[in-house]
């Protein structure tokens, strides 16, 4: 039996482009197309499908009750019409060959990307990367709109319908100024740790509640200096540490290039760390890049965190404080 309602993919990309952009304007650029172009296709589906989806009476533009129903399986439909596309590719080439839109935490990719890429440039040559760096909630939000196709962050996440890959362990270590008392010693124990000169990221950032975490720290708790600081930068709170003084904790890709006035200390066993991994959205039609990608991460880690085991680590998770 011949179903009634007919529709085209891009009626449906024009959907979801409004309702990304909230704006039929807005969207008809993103979709380099006129508004009355995009404006008659989606009122043409609406028609067909003889329900309303966008209440046009609010700006910005939002579903309708029925519309939020649809919405969701017309994401599902325009993800899966691109494993078509996915196939295709694949087909038509012998090599690794496609495009990639990764996000990453910005407390790894400084450290990490310039290990990982030329790599992937050596060994994939035909495989396209779009990086953008984001925080963990951003790149959360990017694979629920199928913005970003894989995100590399710091995990487990334990959230619902995200497929995680863990990577590698990486330790943290003390880096604090010379004068500082943590400074003498040879390695650090937990209880060594106090709140009175840790510089901390800004709120947002996952490396910042797992630092709070092995300090036993709650942000009320945290000694008040004569000035407010907050920085998304690893890098700003290193050269704090090594002009103004205090300590902070770096993961320890990001233990190159330090100060003269600072000292890098170890923690005794078991080891705080954090687990790295890659995360996507359900069965991707980009598996096989997103496999090359993890392949390529391994390649290129240093071989002391590699061969870092488990059972020598204390892995901190990433819940808010």
């Amino acid at each position: 039996m011949k179903s009634r309602i007919n529709f085209s993919i891009t009626q449906l990309e024009y959907i979801w482009a409004v309702y990304k952009y909230g704006h039929f304007a807005k969207a008809a650029e993103a979709c380099s197309v006129t508004q009355p172009t995009l404006s008659m296709q989606v009122q043409k589906l609406e028609e067909d499908l003889g329900v309303i989806i966008f209440d046009r009476s609010r700006k910005p533009i939002l579903l309708t009750d029925v519309g939020k129903k649809i919405i969701e399986q017309i994401q599902t439909v325009l993800f899966e019409a691109k494993k078509i596309e996915g196939i295709i590719l694949q087909s038509e080439s012998n090599t690794m060959h496609g495009e990639l839109i990764v996000g990453v935490i910005p407390t790894i990719a400084p450290y990490l990307l310039p290990l990982m890429l030329p790599v992937l440039e050596k060994s994939y040559p035909d495989l396209k990367l779009k990086i953008m760096e984001l925080q963990t909630s951003r790149i959360i939000e990017q694979l629920n709109n199928d913005e970003i196709d894989v995100g590399i962050l710091a995990t487990p996440l334990n959230i619902p319908k995200v497929i995680e890959i863990p990577l590698y362990y990486e330790p943290f270590l003390v880096l604090s100024n010379k004068d500082h008392t943590l400074s003498k010693m040879k390695k650090v124990k937990y209880a060594n740790l106090n709140m009175e000169d840790v510089w901390l990221l800004e709120e947002g950032h996952c490396l910042r509640n797992q630092v709070l975490d092995i300090c036993s720290l709650k942000p009320s708790k945290i000694a008040k200096r004569n000035f407010e600081f907050e920085s998304g930068s690893l890098e700003t709170l290193k050269r704090l540490v090594n002009s103004y003084g205090g300590y902070t904790l770096i993961p320890q890709l990001a233990s190159e290039e330090l100060g003269l006035n600072t000292n890098l200390i170890p923690f005794e066993r078991p080891i705080p760390s954090r687990e790295i991994g890659l995360v996507y959205q359900r069965a991707h039609y980009k598996e096989n890049l997103i496999e090359t990608l993890s392949e390529a991460i391994l390649k290129s880690i240093p071989a002391e965190i590699s061969r870092i085991r488990q059972k020598d680590l204390d892995v901190i998770g990433i819940e808010e404080k």
